[in-house]
């Protein structure tokens, strides 16, 4: 790709903490089990913790958005996964989530989970290519997005292990027929 191409290529770009291996499988099998067999909705295959949505962004500005977040000290934290969500409140709903709780082994967890997103925000906000947005941060996990916009439903065997999240990764999503293709770009592990 020539100089110039490099320049004008756009990413879909967004920050967010991976999650464990053995608590990734554990929520896959349950979607499969919970959520597969439903029509109307579409399985997230890339599961995540989603801190903050650049959107689309110049490929020539990973460099910069990689070296904003690269100084960050990021402290593993350990959550819980609560009650679904059915997102957004009102209206017709388009993702099914669940929301995160404090975890009984890490009573501090969730609140630096909150501080450790507050932070990748403002690191963000800090390159000129993100802008925070005005309403609050809801810490919560996408497991299925509605096909089209559909309605609440009763939800079972949501038990699960808590998280211990130790990474931040910069990912590119690219949309695909099939739902978004997440490509990890850059990661930060715990120091």
């Amino acid at each position: 790709m020539t100089p110039r191409a490099e320049e004008q290529r756009r990413l879909r770009l967004f920050v967010a903490a991976a999650l464990p291996g053995d608590a990734e499988n554990a929520i896959r099998r349950w979607q499969e089990r919970e959520l597969a067999a439903r029509r109307e909705l579409r399985v997230t295959r890339s599961l995540h913790l989603t801190f903050c949505f650049v959107g689309d962004t110049p490929a020539s500005a990973v460099e910069r958005l990689t070296a904003a977040l690269a100084p960050l000290r990021i402290l593993p934290m350990t959550v819980g996964l609560a009650e679904p969500l059915f997102l957004p409140e009102r209206g017709k709903r388009r993702v099914v989530a669940l929301a995160l709780k404090q975890a009984r082994g890490d009573p501090e967890g969730l609140e630096r989970l909150r501080r450790t997103q507050a932070t990748v925000s403002e690191a963000l906000a800090g390159t000129g290519l993100y802008e925070p947005p005005q309403r609050a941060w809801l810490p919560h996990l996408t497991v299925a997005r509605f096909r089209r916009p559909g309605q609440p439903f009763p939800l079972q065997n949501v038990n699960f292990v808590e998280l211990c999240l130790s990474e931040v990764v910069l990912y590119t999503s690219d949309l695909d027929r099939s739902g978004a293709i997440h490509t990890p770009l850059a990661s930060f592990g715990a120091r």
